[in-house]
């Protein structure tokens, strides 16, 4: 599919506005909606807190999400804040944005990854760039497997 692409620039216009001109609609189209949509409504930053102190964390930041004693928490190289967020809301605003559950306690940063260790049969465990490592669920396992596929790193 070629795509043509249109800029109008001025002073008069007071917000973006795409005008998508096709024929009709296909999966590619929808897809391109669908991230476009993604775009406008992702924020740039979560809050977090840590020692009665409020952080406004940007999501390049941020290593992985995690539960642990019922409660929810980002880890940064910084350091490890609370969040107020369900892992299940952060799957769903985040998956335009290299996020990946790797379990029921844990969706990691897809650019903060060091290296998948898929030495032991049947398990992945997941290094991370600030040396610690997380273990992929069995149920998990596969769509790390597709990922890696998709990215080129494996046959």
């Amino acid at each position: 599919m070629n795509i043509k692409i249109n800029t109008n620039l001025s002073d008069d216009f007071k917000e973006i506005s795409i005008t998508i001109n096709a024929p009709k609609i296909t999966n590619e189209i929808q897809n391109l909606i669908d991230y476009i949509s993604q775009i406008n409504t992702t924020p740039n930053q979560i809050i977090a807190s840590k020692n009665n102190e409020i952080y406004f964390i940007a999501i390049e930041k941020i290593i992985c999400f995690f539960s642990k004693d019922k409660n929810n928490y980002v880890r940064t190289a910084q350091g490890t804040y609370k969040i107020k967020y369900k892992l299940y809301e952060l799957e769903e605003l985040f998956k335009q944005h290299d996020f990946i559950r790797i379990s029921n306690s844990c969706i990691i940063h897809i650019t903060q990854v060091q290296c998948f260790d898929t030495s032991i049969l049947g398990s992945v465990i997941v290094k991370l760039k600030d040396h610690t490592q997380e273990i992929v669920s069995k149920r998990n396992v596969a769509q790390i497997m597709k990922l890696l596929k998709q990215r080129g790193n494996l046959k």
